[in-house]
């Protein structure tokens, strides 16, 4: 009678209501958009309140939960969790019945190389084209370059497999495909041109069969593509980069060396 009541008690307590999860993060950042996404998908609630970079991330309860201010970070009932790779890999996991994680352990490792590829191979050369347009750095043209040349060949990784496959692991939409996806959200809707996106027309088909999805557009609405790149903006003024306290910072100017004027001979 005892193990029974036991079970009961255990029963009645994992049905319980849990404490609502909760997100903080600045608005339109794509590092949690995905775990947003993800958790349409999972039928799980997130709160997300107003984050004011600069302010709300300095206080001395938020450094709690992030100790280097960063964000962004979920709180849960156990604990907060930092990092964007944990956070959307935490939320996928809290329902083994949705196709998050594939549907073997196989396909759950594929989940995580894809993710692992978001992160080493598209997010700091999307961050790099695109920072200078935001208004986050300063324009640098050879940089630019670089990110494009780093871009592409990632993409032709993307080309590659998605030509034989309409999604990144198995058959149905997988995390994989929100976090690569959001990876590449800002620079679809910003830099990659007609002429860019030629050699990669799976990966343009893959890009917007998932953001139409109705669990992505309840997240980040309707996604325009790019019809021309725009031109960089001018950098943000120095006063206002702490708000974005997670960007690149500027690169020093170097001071130009002051020429001295010429002696005037004497009669």
């Amino acid at each position: 009678l005892c193990h029974a009541a036991t079970r009961t008690t255990h029963a009645t307590s994992t049905t319980a209501t849990p404490m609502p999860l909760t997100l903080y993060t600045y608005a339109g950042n794509t590092h949690a958009l995905q775990s947003l996404i993800v958790a349409k998908y999972n039928g799980i609630e997130i709160d997300v309140p107003p984050f004011k970079m600069g302010t709300d991330n300095k206080t001395a309860a938020f450094l709690e939960k992030s100790p280097l201010g960063k964000v962004p970070v979920l709180q849960t009932a156990e604990g907060a969790i930092c990092e964007a790779a944990a956070i959307v890999r935490y939320v996928g996991r809290m329902r083994a019945d949705t196709n998050m994680y594939g549907s073997s352990f196989f396909e759950a490792g594929q989940v995580d190389q894809w993710v692992e590829f978001a992160k080493n191979e598209l997010d700091l050369p999307v961050g790099m084209w695109i920072y200078p347009i935001l208004g986050f750095i300063n324009s640098n043209a050879k940089n630019t370059q670089q990110a494009k040349t780093e871009l592409a060949r990632a993409l032709e990784v993307l080309q590659g497999h998605l030509v034989k496959h309409t999604y990144l692991v198995g058959e149905a939409i997988t995390l994989a495909d929100v976090v690569v996806s959001c990876s590449l959200l800002n620079a679809f809707k910003l830099v990659f041109d007609a002429e860019y996106l030629k050699p990669f027309p799976a990966v343009v088909r893959w890009f917007t069969t998932c953001v139409n999805q109705p669990e992505f557009t309840a997240v980040i609405g309707t996604t325009t593509l790019c019809a021309g790149a725009p031109a960089a903006a001018a950098p943000a003024p120095a006063a206002k980069a702490e708000k974005k306290a997670d960007k690149p910072t500027e690169e020093p100017k170097q001071k130009e060396p002051k020429q001295k004027e010429p002696k005037q001979k004497e009669p």
